[in-house]
């Protein structure tokens, strides 16, 4: 079941590394074609495709914190991981019936849970709300949610049925 987790997050990091290295590609491809300045320009172009994979391996390195994350709470209290009643709020942000689970990076028990604040952030493209997660081990963890719904979801999650 984390393994479901672990797949969304590197399929997001995938996805998003190829659009980006394509952004390069492309251009750099076709200038490659039209003006021969040096030899083998052609597979200097391809150069992005190296740079988002490396990017994606580097990035996949979260995953074995998640794994730790979920394995130390499994044993902190005595739970095993799920995701029943799970529902999606946001592209990589899941709320289960127990687990709080941000894909591939950090899942937390509800009752691990200290603490939930929020404070909507203003940028140049648009509004997001910072949340702001403090477990009882006085660790913080940061999730951006577009939606302040979702964060009153998060709340209204953690405020019910715990134990």
């Amino acid at each position: 079941m984390i393994n479901k987790y672990i797949h969304i997050y590197n399929r997001r990091n995938c996805l998003l590394a190829f659009f980006c290295a394509s952004i390069g590609f492309i251009p750099s491809f076709i200038v490659s074609l039209i003006y021969d300045v040096i030899p083998k320009d052609t597979l200097i172009a391809f150069a992005p495709f190296v740079i988002a994979a490396i990017c994606v391996a580097i990035a996949s390195l979260y995953t074995i914190r998640f794994k730790k994350m979920i394995k130390m709470q499994e044993q902190l209290y005595g739970v095993q991981f799920n995701d029943d009643n799970v529902i999606r709020l946001e592209a990589t942000l899941y709320l289960s019936q127990d687990w709080l689970i941000r894909a591939g990076i950090s899942s937390i028990y509800k009752s691990h849970i200290k603490s939930i604040n929020s404070k909507l952030v203003h940028g140049k493209g648009g509004s997001s709300n910072k949340v702001t997660i403090k477990t009882v081990d006085n660790k913080k963890y940061i999730i951006w949610c577009l939606s302040s719904s979702n964060v009153n979801k998060i709340r209204k999650w953690k405020n019910n049925n715990t134990d």
